[in-house]
């Protein structure tokens, strides 16, 4: 029997979500460790989570400080390798802050911190994502939104980012360009989503959803492209 494949979360001081995107790493047959961000990964690791909350206080930036930490200065590498990385919330502004992912993250507009279920909608992207092959094009999803600067900006424009905009909100909910919800870089295998599909894996919650994106990664591994 194979074991299950590991999926590290890296956990920051003031990370929230770690614990719910280690539980839907479980849920699609990951095994996940939590990995202190002054650490790095374990070398067999096939997935890297970088969770919600607000590291080191989102002071001066949200996500500024936590890009300095070993565990994501090792993630570079691990992505040249084959490795898949998922940041949800202040995870995909810390992805952003680090230049794993394109453009900025800044305050919502209008202000405020926004927290509500929203519907996404996947849209076709230049690249073919290891983390969104169970979701086709067009396909609607619940999750839930808490942020304060989820606000998505790229100063070249919609079309500069268009091929890698997997998901839109439905409508816009913090003033994101295109209503840009969620990027991916160049390889595909670098995922950043504001909503928490990570807090949309049960249906007694809310939705299920967010299993989708979980499971695509799962699959990924299982199929040995990552």
């Amino acid at each position: 029997m194979n074991p299950r494949p590991k999926a590290a979360v890296i956990v920051f001081p003031g990370s929230n979500g770690d614990r719910d995107i280690a539980e839907s790493f479980e849920r699609a047959g990951f095994a996940p460790v939590y990995v202190d961000s002054r650490e790095t990964a374990p070398a067999d690791t096939k997935v890297v989570g970088v969770p919600g909350g607000f590291s080191y206080g989102d002071y001066w930036r949200a996500g500024m400080l936590a890009r300095y930490a070993p565990a994501m200065r090792a993630l570079p590498e691990f992505v040249a390798k084959g490795g898949l990385v998922i940041g949800v919330c202040n995870g995909f502004q810390i992805l952003v802050e680090a230049g794993l992912l394109p453009g900025a993250l800044t305050y919502n507009n209008p202000p405020g911190f926004k927290h509500k279920w929203v519907t996404v909608e996947a849209r076709e992207t230049k690249q073919k994502s290891p983390w969104l092959t169970r979701v086709p094009r067009g396909m609607k999803l619940r999750w839930p939104m808490a942020h304060g600067e989820g606000n998505y900006y790229h100063p070249d424009g919609w079309d500069a980012i268009a091929d890698n905009v997997p998901f839109v909100y439905d409508r816009n909910m913090n003033g994101s360009i295109g209503n840009t919800a969620a990027m991916l870089d160049s390889t595909g295998r670098v995922f950043g989503v504001m909503p928490h599909p990570d807090r949309a894996t049960d249906p007694h919650i809310g939705s299920n959803d967010g299993a989708l994106i979980f499971e695509s990664a799962h699959d990924a591994v299982a199929q040995g492209l990552a």
